[in-house]
């Protein structure tokens, strides 16, 4: 029943209601149940349509072989030795976990339900890194190249926040060693201008 129907049946009723005040107090209480059985309807309708025109939810499921082999890939990133993680990230392990903890406590990237930001960081220097091309990473971090890209542009802005503290601007001192040298104060003269 639509809303519409709904109004004129109460309507109706409450018309019957003015024309007999001998069971007043009663014919009220039918009308305020008809309109309430007929709300309910209405309501039940409406909400078994939905129902039946949605589509199913999408369950995700444990995504087993690729699911694993990039836990084996960011676990053996993660715990192997220095060498081997200045091979893959160009940086060693404890200035990669300060540079997430960094971007974790002042809030500029987030673990998201699938990657968290130790696999952002990850990512991102192993593109800059290696100057490889996002179709290269997405075999290694078994990710799509929508996903690299996304997180790589999410990466890239928090270090772009971070030029105020990781980058100085160049000191206008001249060293005491190139000045007191004949050899090369000549060439490091520093104009003021």
């Amino acid at each position: 029943m639509s809303p519409l129907q709904v109004l004129i049946v109460a309507q109706f009723l409450d018309i019957l209601a003015m024309e007999d005040d001998v069971g007043s107090r009663r014919r009220q209480l039918i009308l305020r149940g008809a309109a309430l059985v007929c709300v309910i309807c209405a309501w039940m309708t409406v909400r078994f349509r939905r129902l039946a025109n949605s589509r199913p939810a999408i369950t995700y499921g444990p995504l087993s072989a690729r699911e694993e082999e990039r836990q084996n890939n960011l676990r053996f990133i993660y715990h192997s030795k220095d060498i081997q993680c200045v091979e893959l990230l160009r940086m060693r392990r404890q200035p990669f976990f300060q540079l997430c903890d960094l971007f974790r406590s002042m809030g500029l990237l987030r673990d998201s339900i699938h990657c968290d930001i130790e696999e952002q960081v990850a990512m991102f220097l192993h593109v800059v890194g290696h100057n490889q091309r996002f179709r290269c990473i997405k075999w290694s971090f078994r990710r799509s190249i929508e996903t690299i890209s996304r997180y790589f542009q999410e990466v890239l802005y928090a270090v772009g926040e971070l030029r105020s503290e990781l980058i100085m601007p160049p000191s206008t001192n001249v060293p005491a060693r190139i000045q007191n040298s004949r050899r090369w104060n000549p060439y490091f003269k520093v104009n003021s201008c």
